[in-house]
């Protein structure tokens, strides 16, 4: 089965059309049509030389990274690259890879963000950050028959985090994991992070 590819950057503010043409497509699918089809739709990103995929429902935002919208934070952990201002909120923004233990460099020119949500926290509670992508962001369609179980080459550590892996080493990252995992939070009062 063939998967589809799409660039994902908001540069020539064309994000929310594509995002857009892809709803109506699907909301024309025949039902029988999409179960046999049990695909996921992901965004994937490179981080520290890794290639990850997150469900596109919890993507709110793909962003280039700009220069002067973006400053390192102090007292912070390593994970946390810095804060990001994307229209007018700022953001936290995690490198994942430094997170899992992978090793990962700064920015680059290429570099972009993936502002991530998650309403399901209970008691009307959001959570969103950012999550660093060392290149352009791609939206595939990943057939569920070609996602496998962590392998024990991935970090015990990774593992909790990584419902999957394709083929193609793709790591699927379970967020709703990362966003309950309160070693993410910073502790105002200390600057350092939870533990976990």
């Amino acid at each position: 089965m063939a998967e589809t590819i799409v660039p994902l950057t908001d540069e020539d503010g064309r994000l929310h059309e594509v995002l857009a043409d892809r709803a109506r497509q699907l909301a024309q699918t025949d039902t029988t049509e999409e179960l046999s089809r049990d695909v996921l739709d992901v965004v994937t990103f490179q981080a520290g030389g890794e290639r990850f995929g997150v469900d596109l429902q919890f993507v709110r935002e793909v962003q280039p990274l700009i220069r002067d919208l973006w400053a390192l934070v102090p007292c912070t952990p390593g994970f946390i690259v810095g804060a990001v201002n994307i229209r007018g909120r700022i953001y936290a923004m995690m490198n994942i890879a430094v997170y899992l233990g992978i090793s990962a460099a700064d920015p680059g020119e290429n570099a972009h963000t993936l502002l991530v949500r998650d309403q399901s926290r209970g008691r009307g509670e959001v959570m969103e950050f950012c999550l660093l992508s060392d290149d352009i962001p791609v939206l595939e369609s990943i057939p569920l028959g070609e996602v496998q179980s962590p392998s024990a080459s991935i970090s015990a550590r990774a593992q909790k985090y990584i419902k999957g892996v394709t083929r193609d080493l793709l790591m699927i990252l379970d967020l709703e994991k990362l966003f309950a995992d309160p070693g993410i939070i910073i502790n105002e009062d200390t600057s350092e992070a939870g533990s976990g």
